[in-house]
C-alpha cells in the first residue's frame, strides 16, 4: 500500500510546481509551508541579485545527473561555506 501525502499547488503559476508532506495536513499547515519555502526561494533569489560577477562559480560539466567535470571557467571568489 502506498504512503499517504498532502500536496498542495497552485493552479497557474509556472514556477512553483508544489509541496508535498507526508501524512495528512491541514490547509492552514500547506499554506504555511508553501509561505515558507517562497520565503526561502525569495532569500535565495535575493542573494543572486545582489551577488557581484566575481562572486559566480561557473564550470563545464558533462550529464545532468552523474555530472563531470570538464573545465572552470571562472572560481568565485566566496570563501567556501562549510
Amino acid at each position: 500500500m502506498s504512503e499517504i501525502l498532502t500536496r498542495i499547488t497552485l493552479p497557474g503559476q509556472r514556477v512553483f510546481s508544489g509541496l508535498m508532506d507526508w501524512g495528512t495536513k491541514s490547509t492552514e499547515e500547506m499554506i504555511k509551508e508553501a509561505r515558507k519555502y517562497s520565503a526561502y526561494l525569495r532569500a535565495q533569489s535575493d542573494e543572486i541579485d545582489r551577488a557581484l560577477y566575481k562572486e559566480f562559480q561557473i564550470d563545464v560539466i558533462r550529464g545532468s545527473v552523474a555530472e563531470r567535470h570538464v573545465r572552470e571557467v571562472q572560481r568565485s571568489s566566496r570563501k567556501e561555506i562549510k
